[in-house]
């Protein structure tokens, strides 16, 4: 699934404010989901490894994962126990 700038994408590392991107691509398959191919500029965006990562479509939250190079990010139930959480997050 490709979130074009016609979706007003945005992205946000931890707690901070999420801010425009161009593009990012989600791919879903039954063991793990991974967001990719990050723009910013037209240019591919670099991420900051082990940051915990939200891709914005609009108001609403389309992913949640963990960088786990600079170009990748792999969804929470891939990377986390509950234990790993913070505060009254679960999975």
């Amino acid at each position: 699934m490709i979130i074009d700038d016609s979706k007003e994408p945005r992205l946000q590392f931890d707690d901070a404010e999420p801010f425009r991107i161009d593009s990012a691509e989600v791919t879903r398959d039954l063991e793990h989901s991974t967001l990719t191919n990050i723009t910013l500029g037209g240019a591919p965006y670099g991420l900051p490894v082990g940051a915990r990562v939200t891709l914005w479509a609009g108001p609403n939250v389309v992913f949640v994962g963990k960088a786990v190079d600079e170009h990748n990010v792999l969804d929470l139930l891939s990377t986390e126990s509950d234990d790993e959480l913070a505060g009254d997050e679960t999975i």
